[in-house]
């Protein structure tokens, strides 16, 4: 039977072609997401490979939603293996202007994103022997407004991840974050939209197959920063 990814934010750019190299690597893949439409072309390349793929509509800072979505996912493809949640970088304008609203959304819905399906994969990756939970980020921030909370929101995946992993070991479970290095890289570019973005995504797409892999079981815990070269 094929192992099975559960992945959100893969509607485009690296999320969605992180989704198909998963699949290109033997794994039926459910994607997880709010517009099936969006996510069209995604579950059409992945199909493509010969792997199964499911669409599921899901809030990933829904517990409830999350729930009934893993629920699915067990009945049509297993349960999920690897968890793979894609976060992209949400810019809303320079401190001063930012509202309370503004900065949840930043902030505190992607965190809560990977908390909540996280959280939600744990009991059976735990029944079934061990697993993988990963987070690819383009959070950075660089030199834009959005730099002092996308920082936030990568060093709480770190710690997230860096105290889930000492938690999860006896398990058999991983987790680990795959981010940009250096800042300014984004998600919602495509692979090959330039020579340094395609070389980015290269190695941050090599980087999540090994992470997925039986042959990371070792690793985990980790911030893995892939170098951005033209």
């Amino acid at each position: 039977m094929a192992r099975v990814a559960m992945v959100t934010g893969a509607a485009h750019g690296i999320g969605a072609d992180a989704s198909v190299r998963l699949a290109e690597h033997g794994m039926d893949v459910a994607v997880l997401g709010a517009d099936e439409a969006a996510h069209a072309d995604t579950v059409r390349r992945i199909t493509e490979t010969g792997r199964r793929c499911v669409f599921v509509a899901a809030d990933v800072a829904d517990a409830g939603s999350v729930d009934r979505a893993l629920a699915r996912v067990h009945s049509e493809l297993g349960d999920p293996e690897v968890l793979l949640t894609c976060v992209g970088a949400v810019d809303r304008g320079p401190l001063g202007e930012l509202s309370d609203q503004d900065w949840a959304e930043a902030v505190g819905g992607p965190l809560r994103g990977v908390f909540v399906t996280s959280r939600a994969v744990v009991d059976p990756m735990i029944k079934n022997g061990g697993g993988r939970i990963l987070a690819l980020a383009d959070v950075v921030g660089g030199g834009r407004p959005a730099a002092a909370r996308n920082s936030v929101v990568e060093t709480g995946l770190a710690g997230f991840v860096r105290t889930i992993a000492k938690e999860l070991r006896p398990f058999g479970i991983t987790a680990n974050v795959v981010a940009p290095e250096p800042a300014g890289t984004d998600l919602t570019a495509t692979a090959t939209a330039t020579a340094g973005g395609s070389a980015y995504a290269a190695g941050a797409l090599d980087a999540v197959r090994f992470l997925a892999g039986a042959e990371a079981s070792a690793v985990s815990g980790q911030i893995v920063h892939v170098v951005m070269t033209a």
